[in-house]
């Protein structure tokens, strides 16, 4: 059978295990369904949420199972239980947010989340102490996509959305499937960033803010900034793979190589230039292009550990320090050293 429960308010006090297997309607718009001993809810096909729905006591958890979520407006799963926040693949109307977490240390287990497609973007905010494990895609329609705190967050899917806005999380976020974004806006906060993905592409011009360490690319992919890329604020920077902008400039601190890598900022006139402070190489082959336009410049302090350096299409190129590579390469330069 179905069961639903509409109302705008409504408590239950003991931990609630639904186990029909028809459908269950959870809460209403603007409203507040309180499941003091927390909820479990596997069992019925598909699950259908509006509101607030808390779980308040102690470690209770609030556990939607691995079948369809169905968001019909504004929805926040949380409360002051510390326990876990389970759900499948949800599916949010046009114009709706999902929260996850009210700020208070639950994990969260999430498979899939996706807008209509066609209509008003959603969104998602996850907000939590806990770790945040996303097992599948984030995409089709969803406007802001907001990490407003974790204990670690982990997506493993690609990420599709128009704004991935990363304010603050404990440890690590780790995007291990392919980001593209309109805007990705980082903060000045210690937590690690990792795009490890084979592709991925960001359109606004990126500062990596965190200062906590940075992982860009995997190797033989290609992740693109179109706008471009400034990466100092980081402890640490590893790059793989090839880098690219689109006739933008790049600019990072000090690198180190976690495989062969390419960095490329497709120069179509003289403001894509390329900065880069100390390079690592620990073994692995390096080449830096601008493109064959004056004035687009390739400029770093040193080099060493490098397997191949090579240097082809720039504008002008100069290390300030001294460049140590096993083999060094120079194809072609514009004007410059």
């Amino acid at each position: 059978y179905n069961l639903a429960l509409n109302a705008t308010t409504g408590t239950i006090a003991n931990a609630v295990t639904f186990s029909n297997t028809g459908t269950l309607a959870l809460g209403a718009s603007g409203g507040t369904l309180n499941f003091t001993g927390g909820l479990t809810a596997t069992a019925p096909s598909t699950k259908y949420l509006a509101g607030t729905i808390t779980a308040n006591n102690t470690t209770s958890v609030i556990n939607l199972g691995t079948t369809a979520v169905s968001v019909l407006a504004n929805t926040l799963l949380g409360g002051t239980a510390t326990g876990t926040i389970t759900l499948g693949a949800a599916t949010l109307v046009d114009g709706a947010t999902l929260t996850l977490g009210t700020g208070i240390n639950n994990a969260i287990n999430l498979s899939s989340v996706a807008g209509t497609a066609g209509g008003t973007t959603s969104n998602l905010t996850i907000n939590t102490t806990g770790v945040v494990s996303i097992s599948s895609t984030i995409g089709t329609d969803i406007g802001t996509l907001t990490i407003t705190n974790s204990g670690g967050t982990t997506f493993s899917g690609a990420v599709d959305a128009s704004t991935v806005t990363l304010t603050n999380t404990t440890g690590a976020i780790t995007f291990n499937g392919a980001l593209t974004a309109t805007t990705l806006n980082t903060a000045a906060q210690a937590y690690n960033l990792a795009l490890n993905a084979t592709t991925g592409t960001i359109t606004n011009a990126v500062t990596f803010s965190n200062t906590g360490t940075l992982a860009l690319g995997a190797s033989g992919g290609t992740l693109i900034f179109t706008g471009g890329v400034i990466a100092t604020a980081p402890s640490t920077r590893t790059l793989k793979g090839t880098i690219a902008s689109t006739d933008t400039a790049m600019t990072f601190g000090a690198i180190t190589l976690g495989a062969a890598t390419t960095l490329n900022t497709n120069a179509a006139s003289n403001v894509a230039d390329l900065t880069i402070a100390a390079i690592t190489g620990a073994t692995h082959n390096l080449t830096l292009l601008t493109g064959a336009v004056d004035g687009a410049v390739i400029s770093g302090t040193s080099v060493s550990g490098v397997g191949t350096l090579t240097i082809t299409n720039s504008g002008g190129t100069t290390f300030s320090g001294a460049v140590s590579a096993a083999t060094l390469a120079i194809t072609n330069t514009t004007s410059g050293n």
